[in-house]
């Protein structure tokens, strides 16, 4: 028997992110090991996009360091970055859909504008990615404006996945969608993950969501981890923060924070 793979995926050293005189992240510490799906939760404005940006490389830590495949990228310039950012692929809140593109270039655009991939060859693979994510191929011609929200969160995935990246992020990736399309897309994302054999970072504050998509769940509060563990334990956390977060009780040390 072989033993189970120690380099963490995704590691986060010690990261801080201030802006002017706002602490955003403290010194945040995580390990996402290969094929882990691991949600971070935490209420609006407690740095969960902010801890994404820093490790995708849309924003640079003020001190710390984030590690991809035990690998410091840190400080690494854009060219230099561009292996690192081809193992990613991201489904953006919203769908952040170009609206001059048709359906099928959204889906194929990492293909064609980072992978240099033929048009006519990437069209084929962005389509094989609409029907994975149960897209019809009729769609790929239309506007990303003729779509409904939950299509349009299905064309965001088939981009995410079109790549076959080794690495997924999803932020929020149930927002602004009804509690039975949320549970479509999430049910999404754990077969494309699974699909695809990748480790995914997925940060909400949809406490239903991350029991359905996550191994792992991690809570960060006034700037740091206060909670991480297996999603089943989360309910026993023994901390007061994560208890109140995921009950969504307005009162507690959050409420208190929030108050002062």
């Amino acid at each position: 028997m072989t033993d189970a793979p120690s380099q963490a995926k995704i590691e986060t050293r010690d990261l801080h992110k201030a802006f002017g005189s706002k602490q955003v992240l403290r010194g945040v510490n995580l390990k996402i090991m290969p094929g882990e799906s691991l949600a971070v939760i935490g209420a609006s404005g407690t740095g969960k996009s902010v801890l994404i940006k820093n490790i995708i490389g849309l924003m640079q830590p003020d001190s710390g360091a984030v590690l991809i495949d035990g690998q410091d990228v840190t400080a690494l310039s854009g060219r230099e970055r561009e292996p690192i950012t081809r193992k990613f692929g991201m489904l953006f809140q919203g769908a952040a859909l170009f609206d001059s593109l048709p359906v099928w270039e959204n889906v194929a655009f990492g293909l064609i504008q980072v992978q240099r991939m033929a048009r006519r060859d990437a069209r084929e693979q962005a389509v094989t990615a609409m029907v994975q994510v149960g897209l019809d191929p009729d769609l790929a011609d239309r506007s990303p404006a003729e779509l409904s929200g939950g299509m349009q969160k299905r064309v965001g995935l088939a981009r995410a996945i079109a790549t076959a990246p080794e690495i997924m992020f999803f932020d929020e990736p149930t927002t602004g969608l009804d509690p039975i399309m949320g549970s479509v897309i999430d049910n999404l994302i754990i077969k494309s993950v699974r699909e695809l054999g990748a480790t995914a970072l997925s940060i909400t504050h949809d406490m239903a969501s991350a029991r359905r998509i996550a191994d792992n769940i991690a809570m960060i509060y006034d700037g740091i981890i206060v909670w991480h563990g297996p999603v089943d334990a989360i309910d026993e956390s023994g901390s007061e923060v994560v208890d109140q977060f995921i009950n969504g009780r307005s009162h507690g040390p959050i409420d208190m924070l929030v108050a002062s």
